[in-house]
């Protein structure tokens, strides 16, 4: 398919006063996902997701006293993954991978000396999508990752037009926040791994694509960082040129 999001939230219908929904609750001709439901449904769900897709939310904030029909509970994710624990099974999501929620909540931590740059491709739009991670592949835990993508024909933007050019579109690594200037041991932030992906994106456009130049769609507030690595202000985006 065509269309391939990055994020995704699940939100079960809720019967809820005052709506359509309501309406059509009390006359009988909807009917909403039990709490059970909705957990076997989305356990399912997850088993299918690729492992470049993060699950934001499984549920809207709505107090339990509102909510006429529909799930019931406020805790559906932990329901979810006990369903697939059960199961033997467990989300391989982003957010389920994630190397603090895998310590927090899992009791897991990767090892240092088992990450791998992995890259998984895949079209999307019209395009392909290079997903580039960092990972503990023994332990399956998610340090960081990078989405780079080599534009369909149909983009317009002249900084992507002017010379054959990808785009890094994200670059997160995560764990517990690191001030910028500071280094913790027990942190995965400022250990170098955002540079590595970096380097390998830029080697596999220049290498794998032919591509002249690498635009990174970045926050003001990051800009500099990659201008440490030869990226250089390009209208929106900063830019450098792969030799």
């Amino acid at each position: 398919a065509a269309f391939k999001p990055d994020m995704l939230k699940i939100y079960p219908c809720l019967v809820i006063e005052g709506t359509k929904v309501y309406e059509w609750y009390r006359k009988g001709t909807y009917k909403p996902y039990s709490t059970e439901e909705a957990a076997a449904l989305i356990a399912e769900v997850k088993k299918a997701l690729p492992p470049w897709v993060r699950v934001m939310r499984v549920q809207r904030d709505i107090p339990a006293g509102l909510i006429v029909a529909g799930v019931d509970k406020s805790n559906l994710r932990q329901l979810v993954h006990r369903r697939l624990a059960a199961q033997g099974r467990r989300c391989r999501c982003i957010r389920c991978r994630e190397v603090g929620h895998r310590s927090v909540v899992d009791g897991v931590n990767p090892d240092p000396e088992n990450v791998e740059i992995l890259t998984t491709r895949y079209e999307a739009s019209e395009g392909e999508e290079i997903f580039i991670s960092a990972e503990d592949t023994q332990n399956d835990v998610l340090i960081g990752y990078l989405r780079l993508r080599v534009p369909s024909a149909k983009a317009y933007r002249p900084e992507v037009t002017a010379v054959p050019s990808a785009i890094v579109r994200e670059l997160h690594v995560y764990g517990p926040v690191v001030p910028v200037g500071q280094r913790s041991a027990k942190a995965w932030q400022h250990k170098g791994y955002g540079a590595v992906l970096l380097s390998e994106a830029e080697r596999l456009a220049r290498e794998e694509y032919d591509l002249k130049k690498l635009l990174v769609i970045s926050a003001l507030g990051t800009k500099r960082y990659y201008m440490r690595f030869g990226y250089k202000y390009d209208s929106a985006y900063v830019a450098k040129t792969l030799h």
